[in-house]
């Protein structure tokens, strides 16, 4: 059972809300305070009981917190860490939820360099954003990363991989390098490839001014799936993990270029090797995703 009393949560997007319910469906005895700088989100929050106080201040909602989960975007850690300061806790343990690590595990510590910092991810999400999208299976078997470095006190990293542990996350521990690499491959990469196709295809539709996209098969929409996300969230992520994310992006260009070369040179053998590589990472990808999520 969680050693936290009280959990308050800054941010009620998708991963914000689900947070609130997923602690009440699993935690119920814990004590959840939220805030959302939108008084629209606060107000829907409410109507939705999400938690049990909807603050309509930071302080408000920190005050008295052992627990503070940051859901906010990762550009706007500092400024929401700053902000709610004055109210927290002496020991209270700040654990943001971003999805880039280096920079805002520097800028947590650099803001609250009194109190103790366990940055975490949890690999779990969907296209949707708000109060209404969350759900409180969402962290269900997904794996949570968590990016201590070598001051953070155990206990601390303990109690919070406890917490994620209990509303179903799968934790695991790596570094904060480590862990902007692996997401600039495994998300970052994909996003910015999802936002450029389907803009290319509506920039294409505009211009010929005839339709287009309505002739889309399922590969353009699993393509495309999470261009639908809120892209001020991800102008941010972007923007933040550059330094992961640009030697992503050149071997990525690279590579896209080598196709273009096989297929104007009529290069059938380097596509079909291509093509049967990836296919075999695919279905291995399939495989581990049944193992792990039943």
């Amino acid at each position: 059972m969680t050693a936290f009393k009280h959990i308050a949560i800054i941010g009620l997007g998708l991963i914000g809300s689900s947070l609130a319910r997923a602690t009440k469906t699993y935690c119920p005895d814990i004590t959840v305070s939220l805030y959302d700088n939108a008084e629209s989100v606060r107000e829907r929050a409410s109507v939705l009981k999400l938690g049990d106080v909807v603050a309509d201040d930071i302080q408000e909602a920190v005050c008295g917190a052992d627990l503070v989960l940051l859901c906010v975007p990762v550009r706007a850690m500092g400024t929401v860490a700053a902000e709610m300061a004055p109210a927290l806790k002496k020991d209270v343990i700040i654990c943001d939820t971003g999805s880039v690590k280096v920079s805002v595990a520097k800028t947590l510590q650099d803001t609250l360099p009194d109190h103790v910092i366990v940055p975490s991810h949890p690999l779990a999400g969907t296209e949707n954003n708000g109060p209404d999208a969350g759900f409180a299976q969402l962290f269900q078997g997904h794996p949570v990363i968590l990016t201590p470095d070598s001051h953070t006190p155990a206990q601390a990293i303990a109690h919070i991989a406890e917490y994620w542990e209990d509303i179903g996350g799968r934790v695991n521990l790596m570094s904060a390098e480590h862990h902007d690499h692996v997401l600039a491959l495994t998300s970052h990469l994909p996003h910015v490839i999802a936002y450029q196709l389907i803009g290319m295809v509506s920039g294409y539709e505009e211009k010929s001014r005839t339709p287009i996209m309505r002739y889309s098969a399922g590969s353009f929409r699993d393509a495309t799936r999470v261009a639908a996300s809120e892209p001020r969230i991800w102008q941010d992520i972007m923007l933040e993990n550059a330094p992961a994310l640009l030697p992503v992006l050149d071997h990525f260009i690279a590579d896209l270029t080598r196709i273009r070369t096989a297929i104007a040179s009529q290069d059938g053998d380097y596509l079909l090797d291509h093509f049967k590589h990836s296919q075999k990472a695919r279905l291995s990808l399939n495989k581990d995703h049944e193992i792990h999520h039943p």
